[in-house]
């Protein structure tokens, strides 16, 4: 089923590397990096829901929206069992790191399958990128389903791939259910079946009774979650991490925002890769592009009312606050950002459905920067449908390029938490 075959075939040089950036998250682990800011306080605040559930789980898992947390209680109960065992935290924080260890090695399947010919020191390098990921490494350092749930669904991902490989049906049923038990883990990724189904419904649409299957199977697994969200009325879901807000619901609040600081979170993970080409666009500037960017962001500026004090927002409003305390650097970033999506946008028109996709699958009025990092780097290299051309890679120079973008990400990210030891 798993592919191990080009784990066995690394080198010296690249089982050091991997060996390097290894013992780099373990000593992390050991001086307790926070590069995400929040993930000690998010790890805490569940620390006090998995003893819940050790002590009584029946009655935490009845009032689980009660401890006012938008995580799914799967992982939160998988790492209670180990609270009613007793064993010390840091313990449990070692497993849930080693489990997090899937992200790193599913994306490694999945280049592996989409890319047949890619090379081994290409495979190390993207892989590699995972672990200067601020948000990889905190959350594996201090438990949060996110990470976790993520692996699972780049498992989704390459089985998917091995189906649009070799259309065995076995394949798409590992894909289904993967998805799944993803969202299950970290319900966000759920919108991603709408588009599983939409390919499998174009490849099965002359044999309607194994589409039909998949149906079956994806309501049957369902089930249990509109059970207890709707039925039992455990809506943790709706909880909102934004200070200062005081709305009804957390959904859908304001999209142009969300549309805003989405488009540039994702140019700004696409930036290396554009740069060193690895990622190509066409460079002509268009002038019917530039002016429907134009009126998109318009429209956008208009509408977009998000504040500095829900926090998030993404680190090309970050910056227009902290050195201008104005989003006037962010709105034309912006524009960038949008004009650069409606070249992506004309590579594939299933890009746009993927990027609604991404769009909705965090439609909380918080926009955080973790919530896309490394899931948007994922996504150019395996859904996304971009002219990529490999063999950029075996460029000594690119390949520093994008690493020194990244390392100097995680380390801004990691100045505040620096400070204070």
């Amino acid at each position: 089923m798993f592919n191990f075959s080009f784990l066995n075939s690394f080198n010296k040089k690249e089982v050091i590397l991997f060996t390097i950036l290894y013992l780099s998250l373990l000593i992390s682990f050991i001086i307790g990096e926070n590069s995400t800011g929040g993930a000690i306080l998010d790890y805490t605040n569940q620390k006090k829901a998995s003893q819940a559930f050790a002590d009584n789980f029946l009655e935490t898992f009845l009032n689980y929206d009660n401890f006012g947390t938008r995580h799914s209680p799967l992982l939160i109960i998988f790492l209670s069992f180990f609270e009613k065992l007793n064993i010390q935290d840091n313990i449990i924080r070692l497993i849930h790191l080693h489990l997090s260890l899937l992200l790193p090695l599913s994306f490694g399947f999945i280049l592996k399958t989409k890319y047949k010919f890619i090379d081994k020191k290409s495979i190390l390098i993207l892989v590699g990128l995972i672990f200067l990921s601020p948000t990889f490494r905190s959350l594996s350092i201090w438990p949060d389903s996110r990470i976790l749930g993520l692996g699972v669904f780049c498992l989704s991902i390459y089985f998917f791939l091995k189906f649009q490989n070799t259309r065995k049906f076995k394949y798409c049923i590992l894909n289904v259910c993967l998805c799944i038990i993803s969202s299950y883990i970290s319900p966000n990724f759920a919108v991603f079946s709408i588009y599983f189904f939409y390919k499998f419904f174009i490849f099965y649409k002359n044999s309607p009774s194994r589409y039909l299957f998949i149906i079956f199977i994806n309501l049957i697994f369902a089930l249990p979650f509109l059970y207890y969200v709707l039925i039992l009325d455990v809506n943790f879901l709706n909880q909102s991490a934004a200070t200062n807000f005081d709305g009804n619901t957390i959904f859908f609040v304001n999209l142009f925002n969300n549309f805003s600081l989405i488009s540039s979170i994702l140019v700004f993970y696409l930036l290396p890769f554009l740069v060193t080409k690895v990622i190509q666009i066409n460079s002509e500037i268009e002038i019917t592009k530039l002016i429907l960017a134009l009126i998109i962001s318009l429209i956008c500026f208009y509408y977009f009312d998000y504040r500095y004090e829900y926090t998030g927002g993404g680190i090309f409003f970050k910056i227009s606050y902290f050195f201008f305390k104005n989003n006037y650097l962010f709105y034309l970033l912006c524009f960038i950002s949008i004009f650069i999506l409606l070249k992506i946008f004309q590579i594939n028109y299933e890009n746009i459905f993927l990027f609604f996709l991404i769009l909705i699958n965090n439609p909380q009025v918080t926009v955080y920067h973790k919530y896309y990092d490394p899931f948007l780097m994922i996504m150019f290299f395996s859904l996304l449908s971009l002219k990529i051309d490999i063999n950029r890679l075996k460029t000594n120079l690119n390949v520093i390029i994008i690493y020194l973008f990244f390392f100097i990400f995680l380390i801004i990210n990691n100045i505040k938490f620096l400070w204070t030891i």
